[in-house]
C-alpha cells in the first residue's frame, strides 16, 4: 500500500496525490480545483464550518439519455488521464487508481469513512509495546483470478519488493517504518526480511525495533503477489522484469482483471469471479479520459455514469439539477490550502509576528469569493471528518487588524513617519509567491497587500511557473509561497513540520512539537494516540509554522442507473466497486 502524500501548488487544491487504504484492495481520493461563486443549495447539511456534506438527489429518473441507459451491465467512469501505470505500488497518478485499486490485489486492511483502520482481507493485532504486528487472514480459501490458492507467502512479497533497493515507486520501504531486518534487506545483506514472517498459511507477523504508530497503515496496504506467477521475476536487487509485467490479464485477488487499455482514450476491466467477498456485481466497468471543464457534460449526456472531479460551484450544481437523472454528493476535499513561510527570513522566526500576519489576513472573505459555499475556512491540519479531528483551544484567528498591530507592536516593530514598519532600521518587506494559474492566489493577494499595507508592511506579489516554484521551495529560496496538501487516513505529517523532517521545505524547527510527534508515533493506543495529536494541532495552531487557508469541497456525480453508491472523502468510488449494483 502507498501511504504519502505530496505537496503542490498550482489552482487551490491541485493535490498530487492523497493515499487510503483499500477494502480488499483500493486507494486514493484527489482532483482539481477552479473558482466559482455558489449560492446556497439544496438537500444540505450545515455546520460551522460550511455546507460539510450535502446530497442533491436527482428528481427525473426517465430523462435518463438511452447513451446511457444501453449499457445494461456495463458501468463507465470518468477520469482525467490514464497514463497505463496501473501496478499499484508504482502507480503516481489519482487517475491511475481509477484502474490500479481494483487489480493489483486485496489489501490486508482497509479504512472507513472517519479514517479508521477496519479489516481487508485480514484481521490486525498490535502488541502493547507497538513492536509486533499479527495479521490473520479472513479468507482461507481466498484465490487469484485464475483460480490458484493466495498464499500467505504472498503478501510478504510485496513487503520484498518495496523494501528492494531497487524499488524506484513511491511506496515507502518498510526502512521507514523500524521492521526488523528491514535495512540488511535493501542493503543486500539478506535475502529475507528477517521481521516479517509467515507463521503459517494464515498468519503473517512483522516486528519492529521501535514502535511507530504509523506503521499500521503501510503494513496494512500490503496486498498479495502470486509467488507462483510472479516471484521469478521479483529478483533481489533488480525488478525491472517485475515493474515491466503487463497489468492486461495480470493474475490478482481484487475485484477486476483488465481486460484492455487503449491510451488517451479508457481502460476496460472485468469482474473477478473468484474474489474473495464474493463476485462484482457489475460484470464490466470502464474507466474513460473526460477533458478537464468537461465533466459535468459527460455525465449530463450519457457519456459516463459517475464523475468525481466535476468542479464544485452553483453553475455545475445548476446543471445537474437541470438535468433530472444526476444525483450529486458534496463533501469536503481529503486536503487544505496553506501559506508556507521560510523560517531562514527573520520576518518570520517570532511566533507574535506570524500570528499577526494571521490575524491581518481576510480569509473568510478570500474563501467567500473563490469557492462562495462550497469551502470553509481551515484553522488545523485535519479534515472534521477524521476521527482526530479538533477545535478543542484552537484559535480560529478571526480578521482582526487590531489585534495584528498590537502584536506587531509587542515583537518591537514600530511605524516610521512615512508609515512604514520597521524594526532595527529594517523595513518589514516580503515576497510572496505563487504559481501562475492560482485562483485563490489571485484573489487573497489583493486582500493581504491591503491589510498588510494598512500595517505598515510592504508585501509584494509574484507569479511563477510550478517548476520555479518547486525550485524554490527545495532550496529555500522564498519568503512566502501558497501551497496544498493531501490528507490520508494516516495523521502523520512529522516528516513536513519536526525539525529536518525529510519534506521540512521551509526549516521550522519547535523542540515541543518535536517530541509531540514522537509521542504520538510511539503510542498505539488509539484513546492516547488521540489526546497526542490533539496536542500536536493546538501547538501547531498557536505557533503557525504555516498558515492553513481554506479546505474546499468535490463534487461527485452519478446518474440513476446506479441503485447503490456509497462514497466519502476516506471511501471514493474506486474503493467501493465491488459494491456498486446497477438498477435492473
Amino acid at each position: 500500500m502507498m501511504k504519502h502524500k505530496k505537496l503542490a501548488g498550482a489552482t487551490g487544491l491541485a493535490l498530487a496525490v492523497c493515499m487510503v487504504l483499500s477494502a480488499c484492495g483500493g486507494k486514493t481520493s484527489s482532483s482539481t480545483v477552479s473558482s466559482g461563486t455558489a449560492s446556497t443549495p439544496a438537500s444540505s447539511t450545515s455546520s460551522s464550518a460550511g455546507n460539510l456534506h450535502q446530497v442533491i438527489k436527482a428528481t427525473e429518473p426517465s430523462k435518463l439519455p438511452s447513451a446511457a441507459s444501453a449499457r445494461k451491465d456495463t458501468l463507465v467512469i470518468g477520469t482525467a488521464k490514464l497514463s497505463g501505470k496501473f501496478q499499484q505500488i508504482y502507480a503516481e497518478s489519482v487517475d491511475d487508481y481509477h484502474v490500479s485499486y481494483a487489480i493489483s490485489g486485496a489489501t490486508l486492511q482497509n479504512n472507513d469513512d472517519q479514517g479508521n483502520l477496519i479489516d481487508g482481507t485480514a484481521s490486525m493485532k498490535i502488541s502493547d509495546d507497538g513492536l509486533t504486528y499479527t495479521f490473520t487472514l479472513k479468507y482461507p480459501n481466498d484465490k487469484y483470478s485464475d483460480g490458484s490458492p493466495v498464499k500467505a507467502e504472498d503478501y510478504v512479497n510485496y513487503f520484498k519488493v518495496i523494501t528492494d533497493k531497487s524499488f524506484d515507486g513511491q511506496t515507502p520501504s518498510l526502512t521507514n517504518y523500524s521492521v526488523v531486518g528491514a535495512q540488511d534487506y535493501y542493503d543486500g545483506k539478506t535475502d529475507e526480511i528477517s521481521g516479517v514472517k509467515v507463521l503459517d498459511n494464515k498468519t503473517i507477523q512483522v516486528k519492529l525495533t521501535q514502535a511507530n504508530s504509523s506503521a499500521q497503515y503501510e503494513l496494512g496496504g500490503a496486498y498479495p503477489i502470486s509467488t507462483a506467477k510472479y516471484g521469478s521475476l521479483i529478483k533481489h536487487g533488480d525488478l525491472k522484469s517485475f515493474k515491466a509485467i503487463n497489468m492486461i490479464g495480470y493474475v490478482t485477488n481484487g475485484p477486476y482483471t483488465l481486460s484492455s487499455f487503449e491510451k488517451g482514450t479508457s481502460a476496460t476491466m472485468k469482474a473477478n469471479p473468484n474474489y474473495c467477498e464474493g463476485a462484482p456485481k457489475i460484470p464490466t466497468i470502464i474507466i474513460k479520459e473526460v477533458a478537464q471543464g468537461a465533466e459535468m457534460q459527460a455525465v449530463t449526456t450519457g457519456d459516463v455514469d459517475v464523475e468525481e472531479s466535476t468542479t464544485c460551484n452553483a453553475d455545475n450544481i445548476a446543471l445537474g439539477k437541470k438535468a433530472g437523472f444526476v444525483n450529486m454528493q458534496i463533501d469536503p476535499t481529503l486536503g487544505y490550502g496553506y501559506v508556507s513561510l521560510n523560517f531562514t527570513n527573520d520576518l518570520f522566526k517570532d511566533v507574535r509576528v506570524r500570528q499577526a500576519l494571521l490575524y491581518a489576513l481576510d480569509r473568510k472573505s478570500v474563501v467567500k469569493a473563490v469557492f462562495g459555499d462550497y469551502a470553509h475556512v481551515q484553522n488545523i491540519g485535519q479534515t472534521s471528518q477524521s476521527w482526530l479531528y479538533t477545535d478543542e483551544s484552537i484559535n480560529h484567528y478571526d480578521y482582526n487588524l487590531q489585534k495584528a498591530a498590537e502584536l506587531l507592536k509587542e515583537a518591537g516593530w514600530t511605524k516610521d513617519s512615512g508609515g512604514k514598519l520597521m524594526k532595527d532600521g529594517k523595513p518589514f518587506k516580503f515576497i510572496f509567491t505563487a504559481s501562475q494559474t492560482n485562483d485563490v492566489t489571485k484573489a487573497m493577494f489583493p486582500v493581504m497587500i491591503k491589510s498588510y499595507q494598512s500595517l505598515g508592511i510592504d508585501m509584494q506579489a509574484e507569479y511563477v511557473d510550478w517548476d520555479t516554484l518547486q525550485t524554490k521551495l527545495d532550496k529555500k529560496k522564498y519568503d512566502m509561497l501558497f501551497l496544498a496538501w493531501g490528507l490520508t487516513a494516516d495523521p502523520d505529517d512529522s516528516y513536513v513540520f519536526m525539525t529536518n523532517g525529510s519534506q521540512n521545505k521551509s526549516g521550522y524547527s519547535n523542540t515541543e512539537l518535536d517530541e509531540a510527534y514522537k509521542t504520538a508515533l510511539g503510542t498505539v493506543d488509539k484513546t492516547k494516540r488521540k489526546a497526542a495529536y490533539q496536542k500536536i494541532y493546538q501547538i501547531i495552531n498557536k505557533d503557525l509554522p504555516c498558515f492553513p487557508i481554506y479546505q474546499r469541497s468535490d463534487l461527485v456525480c452519478y446518474d440513476t442507473r446506479l441503485k447503490t453508491f456509497n462514497v466519502s472523502p476516506y471511501v471514493p468510488t474506486y474503493q467501493q466497486y465491488n459494491k456498486l449494483e446497477l438498477n435492473g
